[in-house]
């Protein structure tokens, strides 16, 4: 298998700064990075310089999705009806992440009945 070379700090200020549509500098990629690592959210990779998401991580990332998904957009789309229709109507792969959760749902849902 092939490794990719890691990115160097500047080329990912670059693209979060992009991202961002503002600059970004590698301190504030390292101030950000430190902060997500000491609320555990992030874990390094023993002698790299990349990061991975801990389980909390996921967990609290799946949560501000969720929460953008079904709340805060059709709250804001029912108090501005003049938003970018790109905003307001789901995309097919946040229909498609529902129908994931919805059928996981059911199976722990089976899992906890039969136990």
């Amino acid at each position: 298998m092939q490794k990719l070379p890691e990115p160097a700090p500047k080329n990912l200020a670059q693209r979060v700064g992009a991202l961002l549509r503002s600059p970004y500098t590698c301190r504030q990629a390292t101030y950000d990075l430190r902060r997500l690592k000491r609320k555990e959210l992030i874990a390094k990779v023993p002698h790299t310089n990349r990061y991975q998401l801990t389980n909390l991580g996921r967990r609290v990332a799946v949560l501000f999705t969720k929460t953008y998904g079904r709340i805060l957009a059709p709250g804001l789309s029912a108090l501005d009806p003049h938003l970018l229709e790109e905003l307001v109507t789901p995309n097919p792969f946040s229909t498609s992440w529902r129908c994931f959760e919805r059928a996981l749902d059911d199976f722990m849902h089976a899992q906890l009945v039969a136990a």
